[in-house]
């Protein structure tokens, strides 16, 4: 009968009684999220503008440029035409508008048929490389 008594006890004991999860615990989140870092830092974005006669370009992380050079060519009637301008960081002016054609005073004349829109960006950073970004832009 002790037996019968000891043996309930231990069945009782190994499946009744809970043990500890073995499981990892779920890491409490912070709230602040940690952003993937750009190579070097410096990010251009290019965006038509909404009438499409101009090109906005936004920029970022400028605090690893010493300076920044564009090149914008495309054919507007058959025929070439270009921007070029460079773009000092310590301006504090993160973008800047390229416009398709030619402006007098408040008189713009806008190129029509652009097409083959290229922009090269060249970002002279302040390790002394120099990195060449190439866009295509479709209007």
């Amino acid at each position: 009968m002790k037996f019968k008594v000891i043996l309930v006890f231990l069945f009782l004991g190994l499946f009744l009684i809970p043990s500890p999860a073995l499981a990892k615990k779920k890491l409490a989140r912070t709230g602040r999220t940690v952003s993937v870092p750009r190579p070097y830092g410096v990010w251009v974005k290019p965006k038509l503008r909404s009438d499409h006669n101009a090109l906005i370009l936004a920029f970022g992380g400028l605090n690893y440029a010493s300076g920044l050079n564009y090149t914008l060519t495309y054919s507007g009637d058959n025929v070439a035409q270009g921007v070029q301008g460079s773009h000092q960081p310590e301006t504090n002016n993160f973008q800047t508008e390229l416009l398709f054609g030619t402006c007098s005073g408040t008189n713009c004349t806008y190129h029509q048929n652009i097409t083959d829109m290229l922009l090269e960006v060249k970002v002279n950073l302040k390790t002394g490389k120099t990195l060449t970004q190439h866009y295509q832009v479709n209007l």
